[in-house]
């Protein structure tokens, strides 16, 4: 094992992509001795201290080997020591051979492995090769960083000795697919943990996926590593589905790797529609399995326009002017409306219309994790030109025995074939279900219009499926499943007296006392004859969002852009205190 290179740089500014980008990525071989300190190599330096340098990437690493693999890979025979911005060029250390925490002397300095790489968009400016990141990470060989324990002076030509080997003899490439690929693993995410060496940033997106596949509720797997606010992305594809309805593919602007979302979540964008006074928010729920390419996905339908001229169609603003290359303000995805694809339960997929979305997301996530969890994917819509990513559910059930695929068209046309484009004619109904399903003993997940919805969901329950089996995607009171009905979705329980709190709601003239057994104030605004402007209930429009004049309050779900000082969103917030809302 030797060092064949030191390479350093201190921070470069240059023109991309019409902006000016720092960058200490740009590293020079350079002759001599140089002392290695514990933050960095002198003469060398990082312009991003948020996410380069520090204690645990003092030291960037990169094979020869991993050399020769880019240069047959690529087709390239430019790639000068420190190409890939790293500090020390070796030999005999590849990624699959070197474990965290395993220490080595290198000349004077002794050096501990901590993490390995995480390859961003400055990689792809010195490749001159944008989308290399996707690639770079797809090959496992990332490089990795080294701790310095001890400081002192290295030079090409050093010999490198391993003095100490790391416990669990994990190597660097084992870990950087722990975290993006095998994120389900629990043995190695614990084995994981158990490395002292492994970095702060590492093992606590370790722990937080350990928390994750251990059923913490309602938390966003690796919600350690999404982003806060809005991120800007790029649409790389536009694919169309139907007449209706068009796949959006988008990618960061900063090429940073995405963090992975639940099956089922959504995103939230920020449209600057022209014409519009201020930037319009719109969801859409994300169309494929749990990301690991670089690219998140999202389908949209062309929906008719808003009856009311003062609402602006998101729909429209997609299908008609966004196109391959516009810049999107993206926030991380949310929503506990997901399904566990490492569970065992047989699962029902029930959607209508664009409301397929986040079951292909879940039903690709059971295929992906290659688990034989029994799949239902039953699916309505009108006929053949609406009819969204035929092929591919047909695809995954003739590849998967576990995977039953059942399409009702409620008007099919001459031209679509039943048996091949079709199954039934007419509506998903739990009449079609008993049909279908061997018993009623499995996970149902709803989504879709709302007579849809309501139709099924008050249809399941009197069949005697339990309410806790039942899962929806509703955007909108929950009461509207059950209107009409006898089926309560609440269930009265008494309240305690230390959350036993008055809430007035000022304009409305009505003092109420707080039950906790409500979600949010929303909910409870509406049990007592008010209500309020919403849109999302989510915590992300700020539609629902009132003068909080006295009190305090907590939030149930943490809202996507705090609300102003002195103001409440009543979707996601609970009294922590008795309440005055100007409502």
């Amino acid at each position: 094992m030797k060092l064949l290179s030191v390479n350093v740089s201190k921070p470069k500014t240059i023109a991309y992509d019409g902006k000016s980008v720092t960058s200490g990525i740009f590293k020079e071989s350079v002759a001599g001795r140089v002392m290695v300190r514990k933050l960095n190599l002198e003469g060398d330096g990082q312009a991003d201290l948020t996410v380069h340098g520090g204690v645990d990437k003092a030291v960037y690493v990169y094979d020869l080997a991993s050399y020769h693999y880019w240069e047959r890979e690529l087709g390239r025979a430019d790639l000068a020591y420190g190409q890939f911005g790293e500090n020390l060029t070796v030999e005999g250390l590849p990624d699959d051979q070197v474990h965290i925490g395993d220490v080595f002397r290198i000349g004077e300095a002794l050096l501990e492995v901590s993490q390995p790489r995480v390859p961003c968009f400055k990689l792809e400016i010195k490749m001159e090769m944008p989308g290399f990141s996707r690639q770079f990470l797809a090959s496992g060989r990332l490089g990795f960083y080294f701790r310095v324990l001890e400081e002192g002076m290295v030079g090409a030509g050093d010999t490198i000795e391993r003095v100490k080997p790391g416990p669990e003899q994990m190597s660097v490439r084992e870990t950087a697919h722990l975290l993006y690929f095998d994120y389900d693993n629990l043995d190695r995410l614990h084995r994981a943990l158990r490395i002292p060496a492994l970095s702060q940033g590492w093992r606590d997106a370790f722990a937080e996926l350990i928390g994750t596949s251990e059923g913490a509720p309602k938390k966003p797997r690796a919600a350690a590593r999404a982003w806060q606010g809005f991120r800007t992305f790029v649409v790389d594809k536009k694919v169309p589905e139907s007449r209706d309805i068009t796949s959006f593919y988008i990618i960061p602007e900063d090429r940073v790797p995405l963090p992975v979302y639940l099956p089922g979540q959504y995103l939230t964008f920020k449209l600057a529609i022209p014409g519009w006074p201020r930037p319009v928010i719109r969801t859409y729920s994300l169309s494929d399995g749990p990301c690991h390419e670089g690219y998140y996905r999202v389908t949209i339908k062309r929906e008719p326009p808003p009856v009311d001229p003062s609402i602006a169609s998101g729909s429209h603003y997609f299908h008609d002017q966004v196109e391959p290359g516009a810049r999107l303000s993206v926030a991380a995805p949310r929503g506990d409306f997901y399904l566990d694809p490492a569970e065992e339960t047989p699962v029902v997929l029930l959607s209508g219309g664009v409301g397929l979305t986040p079951m292909i997301s879940m039903l690709n996530a059971i295929v992906h994790v290659g688990k034989t969890r029994p799949v239902w994917f039953v699916h309505g819509t009108r006929n053949g030109l609406h009819h969204a990513m035929c092929k591919h559910m047909r695809q995954l059930a003739a590849e998967n025995d576990n995977v039953r695929v059942h399409i009702c068209y409620s008007r099919p046309r001459p031209d679509d074939i039943k048996g091949l484009d079709y199954d039934s004619s007419g509506h998903v109904s739990v009449k079609l279900l008993k049909r279908l399903l061997p018993n009623r003993e499995m996970d149902f997940f709803l989504c879709g219009p709302p007579p849809f919805m309501k139709s099924l969901f008050q249809d399941l329950r009197a069949w005697g499926v339990p309410e806790g089996r039942i899962r929806y995607e509703l955007f909108g009171p929950a009461s509207l499943l059950t209107e009409g009905t006898r089926i309560p979705l609440r269930k009265p329980k008494p309240a305690s007296g230390a959350a036993d709190f008055e809430v007035v709601f000022l304009k409305s003239g009505v003092t109420a006392r707080w039950d906790p057994d409500y979600d949010n104030l929303l909910d409870f605004a509406e049990d007592q004859g008010i209500f309020p402007e919403f849109d999302c209930r989510s915590g992300i429009c700020q539609t629902c969002m009132h003068e909080l004049l006295e009190g305090e309050v907590d939030y149930v779900v943490e809202p996507l852009d705090p609300p102003y000082p002195g103001r409440v969103l009543l979707c996601c917030a609970r009294p922590r205190t008795d309440l005055v809302i100007d409502v």
